[in-house]
């Protein structure tokens, strides 16, 4: 974790990287994933490999149903991209995924790649 960054009632696996400016608030973030500057994740859990994008928001404290975010392994999620709670990303997402800058509660994202197009 990086200083400056915010840790609270989080777990973070090992190989985790947190950057400055980052909030990170009653999530699970599995390991090799990289929240990038001034994100926030809240009540959202992250597979592996995750890349969290600068200024991107994943979760909500907010929500009333305290439902979650979920971002699946080896997805990548762009600068300034909100997915609200009860959002979800897929497995190996990336940019081009997205036609929004949104992702709303109860919708899903999936890649749009063949399985061998993905590394």
């Amino acid at each position: 974790c990086s200083k400056g960054a915010r840790l609270e009632r989080s777990v973070l696996a090992p190989g985790v990287r947190v950057m400055p400016g980052a909030i990170v608030r009653e999530s699970v973030i599995l390991g090799d994933s990289v929240i990038g500057a001034g994100a926030v994740v809240e009540r959202a859990v992250l597979d592996k490999r995750v890349v969290v994008g600068k200024g991107a928001r994943v979760g909500s404290m907010q929500d009333e149903q305290r439902r979650l975010a979920v971002v699946g392994k080896g997805a990548t999620i762009p600068d300034g991209l909100v997915i609200e709670a009860g959002g979800e990303v897929g497995p190996d997402v990336i940019a081009s995924d997205f036609t929004e800058g949104r992702v709303p509660a109860g919708l899903s994202i999936y890649t749009k790649r063949n399985a061998w197009e993905i590394p």
